[in-house]
């Protein structure tokens, strides 16, 4: 694939407001809709966090430009761009019980990304969090139980250790729902005791995530001499991941998290999350198709400049996102449909970001 660097251009008041009414269009594409909505992610100006902000407060189920898959996007767009001026609509959000619960877990984590922003009211996001922990709806309850759990970290002041470190570099502008464990290594030790604290459901459910995030970020630490031995190891507790007990949240976290580092050899895993039917929460298949998007493309990039020794699975994995836009979980279909298009970006030559990007000149290097 070809490397694409991005500088981010200033978008003009009346292109941010044609990006906001297309994110409220049931009549437009879903794949034009997510881009319109990347497009606000990425843009720098105020007006961006509001329009993304106004769509989740103002449309509402029933009504028909309300999207499962878009609003829950919007929510983690606005935690990921870390406006407290946006802490009034997450709050309307988490509140509002017409929004479905992927949409309120959403906003429930976008609010403890925002609480480590300067000026954020941590107290008051605590009391919003702390009001629902206990709800009926358990992924709602373990957002807001997990978020608890940062701004206690937060309060913490504790610095960031070179793997954290080495980690936001290579997923800039990312807030984790939760930290890595301090000084995480690479030994195969520590590995293991990672992957037993992560499976483990007596675990307090912060450390589950806490285990999972280390165990990213040490799949990042430079190859030494025992690199693929641990990168085997880290691959493994990962993928059995997908199958924790005791907490759909996490694993649709885990799936987030193979997204993330779109390891070709997850896929096959990943796969069988999406395949898993009836049998495994919406929630978590929604986030496995999308990873599987990604890795769909890595593997196909892979394949274009290897021997093709994934082009098996690229077409398992396609067929089964094809035949996932009749599922009949809405989250899910929807997931399948961006996962298609985003396999198509990756491996694109021509598509330098995914979102829809500014009308005036945009500066693209390729190398």
């Amino acid at each position: 694939m070809t490397s694409r660097t991005l500088s981010v251009q200033p978008v003009s008041e009346a292109e941010l407001r044609t990006w906001g009414e297309t994110i409220r269009k049931p009549e437009v594409s879903l794949v034009t809709r997510a881009q319109a909505m990347w497009g606000l992610r990425h843009a720098k100006e105020p007006l961006a966090a509001q329009l993304l902000a106004d769509y989740i407060v103002q449309v509402v189920p029933p009504s028909p430009g309300a999207n499962a898959l878009l609003q829950h996007e919007a929510a983690y767009c606005l935690g990921q761009k870390g406006d407290v001026a946006s802490v009034d609509a997450l709050e309307c959000v988490i509140r509002n019980p017409c929004h479905e619960a992927i949409v309120r877990h959403e906003a429930g984590e976008a609010l403890a990304a925002i609480a480590g922003r300067p000026g954020a009211d941590v107290a008051r996001i605590r009391t919003i969090l702390s009001d629902f922990v206990g709800s009926p709806i358990v992924e709602l309850s373990e957002t807001c139980e997990i978020g608890l759990g940062r701004l206690d970290w937060l309060a913490l002041g504790q610095p960031v250790d070179s793997a954290a470190a080495l980690a936001e570099s290579r997923f800039p502008n990312t807030v984790d729902p939760a930290p890595a464990f301090p000084t995480v290594s690479a030994f195969s030790a520590d590995i293991a005791e990672l992957r037993s604290i992560l499976l483990n459901p007596k675990e307090k459910l912060f450390s589950r995530y806490q285990a999972l995030f280390s165990l990213r970020n040490a799949s990042l630490i430079p190859n030494d001499s025992e690199g693929s031995q641990r990168m085997k190891e880290i691959i493994e507790a990962l993928s059995a991941a997908l199958e924790a007990p005791g907490s759909a949240l996490l694993r649709h976290e885990v799936a987030f998290i193979l997204g993330q580092l779109s390891l070709t050899k997850t896929g096959n895993f990943l796969l069988a999350c999406l395949e898993s039917g009836s049998a495994e929460h919406p929630m978590v298949r929604h986030e496995a198709a999308m990873a599987l998007g990604e890795v769909v493309g890595a593997a196909e990039d892979e394949a274009q400049d290897e021997s093709g020794l994934n082009l098996d699975f690229v077409q398992r994995a396609r067929a089964a996102l094809q035949a996932g836009l009749n599922d009949p979980e809405p989250v899910v279909r929807d997931s399948c449909a961006l996962a298609l298009d985003m396999a198509d970006y990756v491996v694109s030559t021509d598509r330098f970001q995914y979102a829809t990007v500014p009308a005036a000149s945009v500066a693209l290097s390729t190398c």
